[in-house]
C-alpha cells in the first residue's frame, strides 16, 4: 500500500511539473490523429455501396483547414481565455500596487497587449471565401478595402503595438533580470517553444497536405503553451480572495470575449459553409437567414437563389419564409425545388442554363447544409461545362464536406452525367469505380418515377380525382421567379 501511495505521489508530482507539456502532447496527439485517421463509416441509407477516398489525407482534416472551421474556433475558444488570464495578472498586480508603491505591474501590460492581438488574430479568420476584405491586420494592404478601414484598422495594430512594445522598452534594462526569473518559474522554455511556434503559423509547407492545416494547429499550440505561462505567472494576492467569485466573474468574462470574437466571425462568414465556385457568377451555402442574406448581398448583389432542397415535404426549413421575404423584398428570382422525381431532370435543366446566363448572376445556390445536394451539383456543372475530372471534382467534394460523399451521390452521377455526357462520362477512368461501386443497386430515383406514373394512370382513368403530386411540370413552371412556387411553400 506504502509503494502503491509513493508511485501515486511520484505520479502527481512528474503532472504538476510537467502538465503544460502534457496539455502540449494531447493536442498534438489529437491533431495528428485527425491527418491519419481515413473514416471508414458506412452510409445507412446504401449500406452496400462502397465508397472510394479520393484525397490524398482524411477529409476531416481538409475540412478542419478550412478558415474559420475548428482549428481556428478553438484558437479563438485559447485567445480568449488568455485575455482573461493575462487580464486577471494585471488586475492583481495593479491592486497589490494599491497597497505597496513599491510593487512592481511587471509586463502584464505586455502581455495583455498579445493576447488582445491574438483575439483579433482568431476573430478575422482568413482568406474570406468571397473575396470580401475582412477585418484584419492584412486588410491595411489591400486596395480593394475601403481607405478609412485601412486607416482605422492601421491605428488599432499601431495603438496595440505600442502597448505591447512600451513596458519592454521601458523596462529593458531588467529583461536579463527577468529572463533569469522566467527560468527559475520553468516558463522560460514554454515562451521560447510558444514563440517558435507562433512565427511557424506564418509559413506553409510546399507540398504538405491538407494546407493551412498545421500553420493553423501551431498557432493553437502556441496560445495553448501562452495560457500556460499566463496561468503560472499571476501573481497570488496577499489577501484571500473568494475563488468562486474570481472563476464566475473570469467565465464570464471569457464568453463575452468569445460572443464578441464569434459576431466578428460572422462577418467573415454571413451564410454557413458560405463559398465562391465563379467570381461574381456561382456562390453556394447552406440554408441562409436573412441577416446573412442581407449582409452577403450588399457585398453581391445576387440576381438569383436557387434552392435545391424540396421544401414541400415535412422536412421544409423553418427558415424558409424569411429566405423568400427576402427575396421578394429585393426583387431577387427564387427557384425552389419540385419534390416528384418526374420534375428532377426538367429543373437540373433549368439550374445548370441558370448558372450559364449572365443575366441571371450572381446566384446564390444552396441546400440545406451545403453538404450533399449542393456541392453535389457543382460537381455536375463542373463536369458538364467546366471540364473538370470526376478525381478532381470528388477529391474536392470529400474535402468540402469532410467526409466522403454519401453513397446516393455514386447513384446520381451514374444517371445523370450518363445521360448528359455519355462518351465524356464512361472516358473518365472514376466512372468505372463508381459503376463498380453502385453494381447491383436499384435507384430509388426509377422506383420514384414508376410510382409517379402509376399514379398519373390512376388520375387519368378517375378524372374526377384529385391532381397527383407527382404530375409533370415543365421547366418554364419550375422556373418562375417566386410568386407560384415560393406562395405554395408557405
Amino acid at each position: 500500500m506504502k509503494m502503491l501511495m509513493n508511485l501515486m505521489n511520484l505520479i502527481f508530482s512528474y503532472i504538476k511539473r510537467y502538465w503544460p507539456w502534457l496539455l502540449l502532447a494531447a493536442a498534438i496527439g489529437a491533431a495528428i490523429w485527425h491527418d491519419v485517421d481515413f473514416p471508414e463509416d458506412v452510409d445507412p441509407e446504401f449500406p452496400s455501396i462502397a465508397r472510394t477516398t479520393f484525397s490524398r489525407r482524411p477529409p476531416p482534416a481538409y475540412r478542419l483547414a478550412e478558415p474559420g472551421d475548428t482549428i481556428d474556433r478553438v484558437e479563438l475558444y485559447l485567445a480568449a481565455l488568455a485575455v482573461v488570464l493575462a487580464t486577471t495578472g494585471l488586475g492583481t498586480s495593479l491592486v497589490e500596487r494599491l497597497r505597496d508603491r513599491s510593487t512592481r505591474v511587471g509586463l502584464w501590460i505586455s502581455a495583455w497587449g498579445l493576447s488582445t492581438a491574438a483575439i483579433w488574430h482568431a476573430s478575422t479568420p482568413g482568406p474570406t471565401f468571397d473575396r470580401w476584405h475582412g477585418l484584419g491586420p492584412r486588410t491595411i494592404f489591400d486596395p480593394a478595402a475601403p481607405k478609412a478601414l485601412r486607416i482605422a484598422i492601421a491605428c488599432s495594430a499601431l495603438v496595440l503595438s505600442l502597448i505591447t512594445l512600451a513596458p519592454l522598452i521601458k523596462r529593458r534594462r531588467e529583461l536579463a533580470a527577468l529572463w533569469r526569473v522566467a527560468g527559475e518559474r520553468s516558463i522560460r522554455v514554454l515562451l521560447i517553444v510558444a514563440a517558435i511556434l507562433c512565427v511557424l503559423r506564418q509559413f506553409e509547407i510546399p507540398g504538405i497536405e491538407p494546407v493551412g492545416y498545421w500553420p493553423r494547429f501551431s498557432i493553437v499550440f502556441s496560445l495553448l503553451l501562452w495560457c500556460c505561462v499566463l496561468a503560472q505567472s499571476i501573481p497570488a494576492p496577499r489577501k484571500k480572495t473568494r475563488a468562486a467569485a474570481w472563476f464566475a466573474a473570469a467565465t464570464f468574462g471569457w464568453l463575452l470575449l468569445v460572443r464578441g470574437g464569434l459576431d466578428v466571425v460572422w462577418l467573415h462568414r454571413p451564410l454557413h459553409r458560405f463559398r465562391e465556385i465563379e467570381n461574381g457568377r456561382i456562390y453556394i451555402s447552406a440554408m441562409p437567414t436573412y441577416q446573412g442574406l442581407e449582409e452577403v448581398n450588399k457585398r453581391h448583389h445576387f440576381k438569383t437563389i436557387i434552392n435545391l432542397f424540396p421544401e414541400d415535404t415535412p422536412l421544409r426549413s423553418p427558415i424558409l419564409p424569411d429566405e423568400i421575404r427576402f427575396a421578394r423584398e429585393h426583387k431577387i428570382r427564387y427557384v425552389g425545388s419540385p419534390s416528384d422525381a418526374s420534375s428532377a431532370d426538367a429543373f437540373l435543366e433549368l439550374t445548370l442554363k441558370l448558372a450559364r446566363d449572365p443575366d441571371a448572376w450572381p446566384i446564390l445556390v444552396h441546400c440545406h447544409g451545403c453538404q450533399d445536394r449542393t456541392p453535389a451539383w457543382v460537381g455536375i456543372y463542373r463536369f458538364l461545362f467546366k471540364g473538370d475530372s470526376l478525381t478532381t471534382i470528388l477529391r474536392d467534394y470529400e474535402r468540402w464536406r469532410g467526409y466522403v460523399p454519401k453513397a446516393s451521390v455514386t447513384l446520381l452521377y451514374n444517371r445523370v452525367l450518363a445521360q448528359r455526357a455519355r462518351d465524356r462520362f464512361a472516358a473518365d477512368p472514376v466512372s468505372k469505380i463508381l459503376a463498380k461501386a453502385a453494381a447491383g443497386v436499384q435507384d430509388p430515383y426509377y422506383d420514384q418515377l414508376e410510382y409517379e406514373r402509376g399514379l398519373k394512370k390512376t388520375s387519368a382513368s378517375h378524372p374526377s380525382g384529385s391532381t397527383s403530386k407527382g404530375s409533370e411540370k415543365s421547366p418554364e413552371k419550375i422556373g418562375r421567379k417566386d410568386d407560384e412556387r415560393s406562395a405554395s411553400a408557405r
